[in-house]
């Protein structure tokens, strides 16, 4: 039996060799001639056969099982002159391609081949979608082109206000996104809390959006993924760019790397900056003296800047190493002090006060990546990376008063400094493989091991001429560790059936728990044009931000990681979609999601800091669990080619989440109805129109009903009372502000020249219309001409009124 069988191995063997000799592969890469960037979802087939690949992410491209012989080998892209190149494949041995694409108008009679319809063709997950540099920049923008704000305008992404840029994802919370750059994680991805985004679109290639029903690849998150892929920078020469706006300046460089040895590279640098602060600190505007003495000046107190780097380095035609660096801080500095002096007969008194506030806030990351193509059908991966986000309040108050006498001095003296800080360090490595085993079966697997520092907390001074006490009411510092590992087969059973199974492990370290997240997905091509999906996963989150659910405008976020007394969050995703790819190469895509959501953790409000046994109650580190759910059907036709083109989005939705306290509840974010079109024109070869228009059902709030007066006799005086009063409020966010409504409106002239130089000229008006939007209600009490009290008005704190904006782009 043995001999039989070691006959059978190796008679399998032999033939295996046989056929791998009388067949090879083709791969390389594919990108663009000018600037080398890599060209993703070209088409890659050799002339009449049916054989053929497209390209990935990475421009890369594999055709395997490829008999021997002489070939033409075809590569079409559409804005790109399709490429031609004789191949022979004499041995087994592969051949390698490096393949220049030349920016061209495409003939009719050529093949017309999209990136839109390879994804189509190629795509099994449902809810994602990635948008170009065109299309981020195609939306007019609030002082300038942002990929958050773009991304709001698809289906099932919701925002609470003109004044945010955060994502709200089919009932998910902006801590549920996993928010990357270059496969970087970045935790507060927001500038002046949520009207800029962190990222400078300018650098930006590409931005991949999963709104649900992402891979086994991601974890750790339930709610979104998007990943932010910068540019790599010009392989053939120096080029850059200047964009200047009213309150805003940025820049780019890129350009080869020196050849040496050998390899070759390319650099891309990016940097931006507010500068709002220096035109107002440049008009010193008067505002009395300082206690010095000294003349007062108004000073803006706030700024931001950030800058991007990104290095790649070819060691060979097998290795690549990729450098990926951001860092970026939003400063609010500001100080006020004051000096008064009173002079008497018998003693001089000084009297000093002043206030500051100090506050830094921003991200820093750093990520090496090594590529390696092991052979043509396998590609591995490797990311070690660390990012850091931290903020840190300070603010502080003191009074002095000097008292002078004839023969002595005496000082009288209170300074009080409160500090809030929140500091995360991420430590990550990550390692994928991608095994082509056929041009139908693709398997992917990797780990990951990821540690994570919070720490969260507070902190008070108090100094006095007699005494100094440090206490700190809010202390929460926990040490994560997630080792996580995944594998993804992605098998095309057919022509009109292919399955992707994945599943996700995952060890967390305050857990005894280990999770296992399985994900399916599935598509059935009912005909060339018109393709039906399936997918359902689960998802689990290690962590979770402290902050107020009702709030409705949002600084920053507290982060901390799930505690050892509170299960992992979990939701899971049954999307269903039908999806269909005109002739003319317009997409329609009609999907059906559930979501639910267990184990989810809402701040308790209503606790305060309070001391009770020398331990401190904040409000910090108590929760409700909370569960929720939310369901939706959207619609999104997206035309990415041509003079025309845009999309129309429309959402039907409905979100509730249950906690002790308020029951099953609509969150403030819940929007029923909400239709999205946004449209770009080439009027001529040098103007462009673009517009958006959002409609969409009003936010939920919460109706105050009245207002209950007490009083409260002051222990330390008979003769004061003072008054208490509380708010009688409706059941928790029952009604809803009006509709909401607006139009942006922006147009672009190119081809200007100044010294030189090529510039672009760009106007955009928010709000055309002007329509009132609301973010809020103020209320007041009315009074008559002699004082008395006619009741109660309620007022419109207004979102965004019509705002005009306008910038200059240079390009050298």
């Amino acid at each position: 039996m043995f001999f039989l069988r070691s006959i059978k191995v190796i008679i399998f063997i032999s033939l295996t060799f046989l056929v791998a000799q009388n067949t090879s592969s083709i791969n390389g890469f594919v990108r663009n001639n000018a600037n080398g960037e890599p060209i993703s979802y070209a088409n890659v087939f050799i002339s009449n056969t049916s054989i053929g690949a497209a390209t990935n992410r990475d421009g890369y491209f594999v055709i395997s099982d490829i008999p021997l012989g002489e070939y033409e080998v075809n590569v079409s892209m559409i804005g790109y002159a399709v490429h031609k190149e004789m191949v022979e494949l004499f041995d087994g041995s592969p051949v390698r391609l490096e393949i220049g694409m030349k920016d061209q108008v495409i003939e009719g009679s050529e093949v017309l081949v999209t990136a839109e319809r390879q994804k189509f063709e190629r795509s099994i997950e449902s809810s994602q979608i990635s948008l170009d540099i065109r299309e981020i920049n195609s939306a007019p923008a609030f002082i300038e082109p942002d990929v958050f704000r773009t991304l709001q305008m698809l289906p099932g992404v919701q925002t609470t206000s003109d004044f945010s840029s955060a994502l709200y994802v089919r009932g998910s919370t902006p801590d549920q996104n996993l928010i990357m750059l270059d496969g970087i994680v970045v935790y507060n991805p927001y500038h002046l809390g949520g009207i800029f985004s962190t990222f400078n679109t300018d650098a930006i290639k590409e931005a991949d959006f999963h709104a649900g029903g992402f891979p086994a690849r991601h974890g750790g998150r339930m709610g979104a993924i998007l990943n932010v892929i910068n540019r790599e920078g010009n392989t053939n020469e120096i080029t850059g760019m200047a964009n200047i706006s009213l309150i805003s300046s940025k820049g780019l460089l890129e350009g080869p790397l020196p050849r040496w040895r050998g390899m070759k590279g390319s650099w891309m640098i990016s940097g931006r900056r507010t500068y709002f602060d220096s035109i107002v600190d440049a008009l010193k505007i008067p505002m009395g003296q300082k206690a010095d003495g000294t003349d007062a000046y108004f000073q803006f107190p706030y700024f931001f800047y950030d800058y991007q780097v990104k290095i790649n380095l070819d060691i060979n035609q097998d290795h690549r190493i990729t450098y990926s660096r951001f860092y970026g801080d939003d400063v609010l500095d500001y100080s006020w002090d004051e000096r008064e002096s009173i002079d008497n007969a018998n003693v001089d008194r000084d009297t000093e006060t002043g206030f500051s506030i100090k506050w830094p806030w921003g991200n820093r990351t750093n990520g090496l990546i090594w590529r390696w193509i092991m052979s043509p059908e396998v590609v591995a991966k490797t990311f070690v990376s660390n990012s850091r986000y931290r903020f840190d309040f300070d603010l502080g108050f003191y009074f002095r008063d000097t008292y002078t006498y004839a023969d002595s001095v005496t000082a009288i003296f209170t300074d009080v400094n409160w500090r809030l800080y929140d500091i995360i360090n991420d430590n990550s490595i990550e390692t994928e493989l991608t095994w082509k085993a056929t041009d139908r079966h693709e398997i992917t697997g990797g780990f990951q091991l990821k540690s994570v520092d919070f720490d969260l907390g507070e902190e008070v001074k108090i100094a006095t001429q007699d005494t100094s006490v440090i206490f700190s009411p809010l202390t929460l510092d926990n040490k994560t560790r997630e080792i996580s590992f995944f594998i993804q087969d992605r098998w095309e059973f057919s022509e009109k059936l292919k399955f992707q199974l994945g599943i996700r492990g995952t060890d967390y370290n305050l857990h005894d728990e280990f999770y296992l997240d399985p994900r399916l997905g599935m598509k059935y091509h009912y005909s060339k044009d018109i393709a039906l999906k399936l997918n359902w996963g689960l998802y689990h989150q290690f962590l979770t931000t402290a902050n107020n659910q009702d709030e409705n405008l949002r600084l920053v976020e507290l982060w901390l990681g799930i505690p050892e007394d509170k299960p992992a969050a979990i939701s899971q995703h049954i999307i269903g979609g039908l999806e269909y790819m005109s002739p003319k190469n317009i997409f329609y895509r009609l999907e059906l999601y559930q979501k639910d959501f267990d184990n989810l953790l809402t701040l308790k409000q209503e606790n305060q800091n309070t001391m009770e046994g020398g331990e401190s109650d904040t409000p910090f580190n108590e929760f409700w669990d909370t569960r929720g759910n939310s369901w939706g059907v959207e619609f999104l036709l997206k035309k990415s080619s041509g003079r025309l083109n845009g999309w129309v989005g429309y959402t039907y939705a409905e979100t509730k989440y249950f906690t002790e306290p308020s029951g099953w509840h609509h969150p403030n974010f819940d929007r029923t109805h909400t239709i999205n079109v946004v449209g770009n024109i080439e009027l001529t070869e040098e103007l462009e129109i673009s517009t958006a228009l959002t409609q969409s059902s009003g936010n939920p709030y919460t109706k105050i009903l009245g207002r209950v007066y007490d009083w409260e006799q002051n222990l330390y005086s008979d003769t004061y009372w003072y008054p208490l009063d509380s708010y009688i409020v409706g059941e928790k966010n029952t009604e809803r502000y009006d509709d909401y409504f607006r139009i942006d409106v922006g147009m672009t002239r190119k081809g200007g020249n100044l010294f030189g130089l090529e510039y672009d000229t760009y106007w955009q008006v928010m709000n055309v219309t002007k329509h009132l939007n609301a973010f809020s209600y103020a209320y007041r009490t009315k009074t008559g001409m002699n004082g008395d009290q006619l009741g109660v008005e309620r007022r419109v704190v207004p979102q965004f009124p019509l705002i005009l904006t306008f910038g200059v782009k240079f390009d050298f």
